[in-house]
């Protein structure tokens, strides 16, 4: 029992934090939860698990209030489930050490574009189906193939490509949920689930979560939040890939 109080606490301490700085824990928290001891498999799917738990709710509550702009969120949706699952299924055929490997140097791309990026000042309305497209692709893949959520990845490529970044943080809360299932159920149909696990974890994403998005609007910085949560992923990256 006492392994799960660690998971509880790993989770809720990272959720906290991650949804102060408006993104998903999965990227930090799987290698952490693997690095306690969990095995690297049933890492990934927990933090499938806990990207579906911390956005399905943010995406019924923006749903009903009719925030999506469809021409928008439906290529994202449909290219980045399509692709999660191929992800998924690559991944399980690769031998752990090599993915942990591409791991690493996805959390080191992460951290530099939360650290050193500054979005444009104008984003653009246009929605260009090819680039929502291709954008959708590349973080549903990954989202399968690593066990994290695609928006740390979509997001990026979507404020490269000029999007405004307040309809890519109401899109994205839509397509993490799709992505994220579609990944958990590629691994679940192939590896033994810990349902005791997945609810603990899952429990503590939402606690986290919510516990994120109350100090976010007090004196916590963003910015601030933002700055360690990169060193810490430089740390787990240079752990994965070193040590």
């Amino acid at each position: 029992m006492v392994e799960y109080f660690v998971y509880f606490i790993i989770t809720f301490v990272l959720s906290t934090i991650f949804a102060i700085a408006g993104l998903g824990a999965g990227s930090g928290l799987v290698p952490t939860l693997n690095m306690v001891g969990l095995s690297f498999e049933m890492a990934r799917v927990s933090g499938l698990f806990v990207n579906s738990v911390s956005t399905i709710t943010t995406s019924i509550l923006n749903l009903k209030k009719q925030l999506f702009d469809m021409e928008f969120v439906a290529p994202l949706v449909i290219s980045s489930v399509i692709l999660a699952f191929f992800g998924a299924k690559i991944s399980l055929m690769m031998d752990v050490e090599i993915v942990k490997i591409i791991f690493g140097i996805t959390l080191f791309i992460i951290a530099s574009m939360i650290l050193f990026f500054k979005p444009p000042n104008k984003g653009t309305d246009k929605n260009s189906k090819a680039l929502l497209i291709f954008a959708g692709s590349i973080g549903g893949f990954f989202s399968g193939f690593l066990g994290i959520g695609g928006g740390s990845i979509i997001s990026p490529i979507l404020l490269l490509l000029g999007y405004d970044i307040k309809k890519i943080a109401i899109g994205i809360s839509f397509v993490i949920p799709f992505s994220s299932i579609v990944a958990f159920g590629s691994y679940a149909s192939v590896i033994e689930l810990n349902y005791t696990l997945l609810v603990i974890v899952g429990i503590g994403a939402y606690l986290g979560g919510m516990l994120g998005n109350y100090l976010l609007h007090f004196k916590i910085s963003p910015n601030a939040i933002k700055n360690i949560l990169a060193i810490v992923l430089y740390l787990i990256a240079i752990k994965m890939l070193f040590l």
